[in-house]
Order: C-alpha cells, then structure tokens, then sequence
C-alpha cells in the first residue's frame, strides 16, 4: 500500500497545485478538481485490487498479514481524496486549513491507533486510519465549500486534458521514485533478512528519524510559491541559498538532539525490548538528515522554476542504484547496509540536484 499512496492518483494530487492556482476562471478550477478527484482516485481504487490479489496469490515473508492487507483495501482512496481535497486548499492559499488537517488527522489516528488495537487487535490500526482521514475532510469542510465554484465545472478540452495529465505523471514519477526510495529498503530488509526482530529494530529505528523530511517540506510549502512567483534567476538562486542554508541549519540542530536522546525515547517509548535499535537510530538520524538537509530542497524547488522533465530523470536514476546498492550493502554488512547506501545515495543525488538548480538558475 506504501507502493500505491506513492503514485498520488497519477500525480495529479500534485499537478493541481499549479492547475487550479493559475486557472482562468472558477469554473475551469472546479474543472480540473473534480478531474483529479474522479480518475486520481478510480486509480488508485484500481492498484489497491492489485495488491490485494497478489497478497491472496503469492507467497509474502509474513502470511499473517494478509488480514491486515484485506481490510486496509481502501485506504489509498481514501487517502487519495483527502490529498486531492488538501492540495485544491493549497492552490488557493488555504494553508492554515492545510496545517489543520494534518494535525487533525495525525492526533486521531494516534489516539484511535492506541484504542482500536487494545479492543480489536492489529487490525484496528487500518480503522484507525479510516476515521482519521475521515475526520481530517470534515475539518477542512467549510474552507473546501468556500472555495470550490457553485457553478458547474467548465467541460476541458483534449489539450487542457493532455497537459494536465503530462505534468501530472512528470511530477508522480518524480515524488513516487523518491518515495519509494525508503520502501525499497524496507522491502529488501524483508527480504533478504527475513528475521522479524532485526526487522523490528529496524522499523523503530527509523520511526522517528524518518520524520525529518516533514521539517523541510513544511520550509518548502512556504517558499515554494514564492520562487515561482520570482522572474529573475539572481534572485531564485540568492533565496533558494538563504532556504538551503537554514534548512540545512534546522536540520543539523534536530538531527544533533535526536541523536543524543534516542535511547531515552525508545526505551521510554517502546520498551527495553528495542534498546538494539538505538545504535541503528543514531546512524538514520543521520541519514535522513542527509536527505532533508541536503537533497530535498533543490528537488522540490525544481519544479516550482517549470523544470519537471530532469527530476524525473534524476529521481529514477537515483532509485536504480539505490536499489542495486542497497541489496549488495545488505547482503555484505546486514541492517547497517542499508543505512550505509541510502545514505550515499542521498549525497551524490542531492549535489547534483544543487549542481543542476543552481545552472537553471543562472544560466539559462
């Protein structure tokens, strides 16, 4: 399911930032809303029946899942129409109701989390999930209400239709390649280790590390329409240095603290049983600070300068041998592998997305 949130119905969840933003008229914005509302989450309806059939076919490391997979059956449309509805309410600079479903939606599936699997078992996690984003669209009601046209959506045209789906899947392939970048490593850990304590201690280990990227995508959300608003290539690059250095700041800063608290957390948190994985904590601390520190603020600017083609490009490549590196790294040294080339990985790939912006930037 992890695979299937990250195709963000075909990346249109995405291309209606720009779409509905710079629409012409409200109608032409309702247009491509309910455009992306319809086929985004028809696909992703369409891969949940997908993975549910090859859970019920083949052979999966843990059988005892498939329950769990079963009933998360439509969790990636729900997820996708509650992405469609927050990405319209960024479109039109409804941030605060963005901010507030996020914090909505994380608060009740943490406290439903904790009382659905006491009642009913692990399964309660996918309900958890349900009322969650359930209760994150009612909360956001009345902004999406204000914003959406009452008159009826403008019908588009095959060449409305046509650009819109080529920037969507541009920038799907751009965000699920590195998206999937983590769950390929997960996967393989799975699978070449098939041993459910080091997958454990893996998985509590980068729990709180893996956070890090929400630092910088909130930096991001903020100046993202403010380099695409800015005309001079000077001034996109003097900015875009100015976020960069703080980001990297930020980041540097909290990665530092985690990294120091990571045993009290986890042994207050989940328990003495997990205190292997605070050696492993220490090492994705700084592997994701490598990513949001470093990698993701030229990759998410990339577009907002009208460059999508080349970060596609470049994520897909960086995927490739993340993947190619990742397996030899985990077959030669274990779990501290996979810490080891993801973490390599980031680096090159986040100097040469620098490298590339600031050419853009400055010379073309």
């Amino acid at each position: 399911y992890n695979y299937v949130v990250s195709f963000a119905g075909l990346g249109m969840t995405s291309s209606i930032l720009k779409y509905c933003a710079a629409a012409d008229t409200e109608q032409e914005d309702r247009a491509y809303f309910e455009f992306a509302m319809k086929y985004g989450t028809l696909f992703e309806a369409i891969l949940s029946l997908i993975v549910v059939l090859y859970v019920a076919l083949t052979s999966i490391p843990f059988p005892n899942a498939r329950s769990v997979v079963y009933v998360l059956v439509i969790y990636p449309v729900f997820n996708n129409i509650l992405a469609t509805v927050l990405s319209y309410l960024r479109a039109h600079g409804e941030n605060e109701a963005y901010a507030r479903a996020a914090v909505v939606q994380t608060t009740v599936v943490f406290g439903c989390s904790v009382c659905f699997v006491l009642l009913i078992g692990i399964k309660g996690i996918a309900f958890a999930r349900y009322v969650a984003i359930i209760v994150a669209i009612i909360s956001v009601w009345a902004a999406l209400k204000r914003n959406i046209s009452k008159e009826k959506a403008a019908k588009l045209s095959p060449e409305q239709i046509k650009a819109f789906m080529v920037m969507s899947i541009s920038l799907m392939l751009s965000n699920l390649f590195s998206l999937i970048m983590p769950i390929n490593e997960m996967t393989l850990v799975n699978e070449l280790l098939r041993n459910e304590t080091i997958t454990a201690n893996y998985k509590i280990a980068i729990m709180i590390p893996g956070q890090l990227s929400f630092v910088t995508q909130s930096i991001i959300i903020y100046y993202f329409t403010i380099i695409a608003k800015a005309s001079d290539g000077k001034e996109v690059w003097n900015i875009s240095k100015k976020v960069g250095m703080m980001t990297a700041g930020v980041i540097g800063i909290i990665t530092v603290a985690g990294a120091v608290l990571s045993p009290y957390i986890i042994r207050i948190v989940y328990g003495s049983r997990y205190e292997d994985a605070t050696a492993l904590s220490t090492v994705f601390w700084i592997v994701y600070a490598l990513n949001a520190g470093i990698r993701m603020v030229p990759m998410n600017f990339l577009p907002a300068i009208g460059v999508a083609k080349f970060n596609a490009i470049m994520a897909a490549i960086s995927c490739g041998v993340h993947l190619i590196i990742t397996y030899f790294a985990i077959s030669q040294f274990g779990i501290w592998g996979a810490g080891i080339a993801t973490g390599f990985v980031y680096v090159v790939s986040g100097v040469v997305y620098w490298i590339y912006y600031r050419k853009k930037c400055l010379y073309d």
